[in-house]
């Protein structure tokens, strides 16, 4: 269930056509690529990410020269659409935003506490994050091929479409904000946590309708972003069976 990697232009295209599950797409900047603007045009229609990269680098990703200058990372598993998963959530509902988390084993553990804890869906932005690739897929043990996932080309934008869907937006913050174990959670809540050094970007930050903190004792400082998650994830779940 590793990323697989495909290459040359047809199957690169039909990749990006019909798969959902492009991660990225590798063109060799010093080569002239059959059908490139083409190849280009779907990659951005489909939310996936384009680097231009040495041919050196093509030739290693590929383990092949007859790649024709492309390559493409494929997930192991599909991505769904925001659509899709709105459908399939039921009144009382939990979807988990990801910003930027960079690390595979963090990510990973955050899908499984996530699918433990009951969420409909993971969404996670196109650019900045961790890929869904083997790496998450074993720290996960196997939930990512269970959990509904979603890419966001736009966070912010995101979670402003969420909102008018009639969900709150709460965003996990190591300072300032309320109480974690305060809030009165509503029946469709959004959780959004962010980077492991840098917290929330200040956009999605501003799309939060609610800022919520988890208290720490003895000067400690912060938490690791997955058990951050987990704590909170844990607490709507205990809210929701009367147990908080």
């Amino acid at each position: 269930m590793s990323e697989q990697r495909i290459f040359g232009f047809n199957a690169v295209r039909e990749s990006l056509r019909a798969s959902g599950r492009t991660n990225r797409l590798y063109i060799a900047k010093e080569t002239k690529v059959r059908g490139r603007g083409e190849l280009i045009e779907l990659a951005r229609a489909a939310g996936v990410p384009v680097e231009w990269v040495p041919l050196a680098k093509v030739n290693d990703l590929a383990g092949s020269k007859e790649h024709q200058g492309v390559v493409a990372t494929i997930s192991p598993v599909d991505y769904t659409s925001l659509d899709d998963c709105l459908a399939k959530c039921p009144s009382q509902a939990t979807l988990l935003v990801l910003d930027q988390v960079q690390h595979p084993k963090n990510l990973g553990l955050i899908i499984r506490t996530a699918l433990a804890a009951g969420a409909c869906g993971l969404l996670v932005p196109v650019r900045g994050g961790a890929l869904l690739n083997d790496a998450v897929l074993r720290a996960s043990t196997g939930a990512l091929l269970h959990l509904p996932v979603v890419r966001c080309n736009n966070v912010s934008q995101t979670l402003r479409r969420l909102r008018e869907e009639g969900f709150w937006i709460y965003g996990l913050a190591g300072e300032g904000g309320e109480n974690l174990f305060h809030v009165q959670w509503p029946d469709r809540i959004v959780l959004v946590a962010g980077n492991e050094s840098e917290g929330l970007r200040p956009g999605v930050r501003k799309a939060c309708d609610v800022l919520a903190r988890i208290p720490l004792a003895n000067e400690v400082e912060s938490l690791n972003v997955s058990i951050a998650s987990a704590i909170a994830l844990f607490q709507i779940q205990a809210w929701r069976k009367g147990m908080a």
